[in-house]
C-alpha cells in the first residue's frame, strides 16, 4: 500500500489554500510543514513524464479529460517533509489527499502506545476516502514516510466531483473495496493465526501477490524495518529477526538488502498451514 492551472479564481469555491491545508488540516502532533508547489500540469515535460506513476492509479482510471483537468484545476498541490501527520485518528475528515510521490505510513494507534501498521501507500493512491465518504471523523492515521507531494480536494468538493462524473464515483467504489479486501486479509493474519512465525509467513505470501515473480521465485521490495513489519501482525522486533533468520535457516526466504526472495511459495504456504493464498 506508495505517490492545475488557473488556480486564482477556483481559491474560494475550494476553500483550499494552502494556508487553509496548513493550519486547518494539520492533525494533532502535527510535525513538518505543508509547502505550496507548481501545479502538475504546469511544470516541465521530465515532470509530466514522472507524473505517469500517479496518473495509473485506481480512481484516474477512464476519467475523461473534461473530469482530470477539473480535478487538477481543482485541487491544491502541495509538499511535506517525512513525519509530516497529514491526519490522525478522531479527526474530522475535512479534505481527501491525492499522493503523487513518496510513501506515507497507514497505522491505527492505542492508547498505550501501541501502533498497528495497516499499510504503506503509494503514488496514485487516496488517503481518507472512506471517512471523507463516510462524513465519520477518521479512525486511521497517515504519516509521510519519506518527503511527498500531494494534491488535497476539501471534502464538500470532492462530493461533488463524484456526482458530476460517476465513473470516479465508480473508482472510488472499487478503492474502498479493495481497502476492505487489505483489511479482512490483516484480520485473518491477526485473529485466525496463532503463531508470529505464521502470522510473518502469511504476511510474506499476502505481499507475494503483488511482487515480481521470476524463475528464481518472489521478489518483494521492503524498505520497512524489523519493527515496523512486527506492527503489521502486532509482535516485537526481536520476534521478527528471530523469525526471519529461521527462515532463512530454512530456506524459506532470502534477503538481499530491502528485497526479499521467497525460493517456493509452495514451501512458505506449507509451513503457513495453506494450501494456497
Amino acid at each position: 500500500m506508495e505517490n492545475l492551472g488557473g488556480r486564482s479564481h477556483q481559491e474560494g469555491h475550494t476553500g483550499c489554500s494552502i494556508a487553509d491545508l496548513s493550519h486547518e488540516e494539520a492533525a494533532p502532533g502535527f510535525k513538518g510543514s505543508l509547502t505550496p508547489i507548481q501545479p502538475p500540469s504546469s511544470r516541465g515535460t521530465r515532470s509530466n513524464e514522472s507524473s505517469a506513476e500517479w496518473r495509473s492509479g485506481e480512481f484516474y482510471k477512464c476519467l475523461p479529460a473534461k473530469a482530470m483537468s477539473e480535478f487538477e484545476l481543482l485541487a491544491a498541490p502541495f509538499s511535506c517533509d517525512a513525519g509530516t501527520v497529514l491526519f490522525a485518528e478522531e479527526q474530522e475528515a475535512r479534505s481527501v489527499h491525492f499522493l503523487l510521490e513518496g510513501r506515507v505510513k497507514l497505522t491505527m494507534n492505542s492508547s498505550e502506545g501501541k501502533r498497528l501498521m495497516l499499510g504503506i501507500a503509494g503514488p496514485g493512491e487516496i488517503l481518507g476516502l472512506a471517512s471523507s465518504i463516510s462524513g465519520c471523523p477518521h479512525v486511521i492515521t497517515a504519516v509521510a514516510q519519506y518527503p511527498c507531494k500531494l494534491m488535497a480536494l476539501p471534502r464538500p468538493v470532492f462530493l461533488d466531483f463524484l456526482l458530476r462524473y460517476p465513473v470516479a464515483c465508480q473508482n472510488s467504489a472499487t478503492l474502498l473495496g479493495m481497502e476492505y479486501k487489505r483489511g479482512c486479509a490483516q484480520l485473518r493474519i491477526l485473529g485466525l493465526t496463532f503463531t508470529a512465525s505464521t502470522k510473518l509467513a502469511m504476511l510474506l505470501l499476502q505481499w507475494s501477490a503483488e511482487g515480481q515473480r521470476t524463475e528464481l521465485g518472489s521478489w518483494i521490495h521492503c524498505s520497512l524495518t524489523h519493527e515496523e513489519i512486527g506492527e503489521y501482525i502486532g509482535v516485537s522486533r526481536e520476534t521478527i529477526s528471530r523469525n526471519l533468520s529461521d527462515f532463512k535457516n530454512l530456506a524459506l526466504v532470502e534477503q538481499h538488502g530491502s528485497v526479499f526472495l521467497i525460493p517456493s511459495l509452495r514451501a512458505l504456504e506449507a509451513y503457513a498451514g495453506v494450501a494456497e493464498y
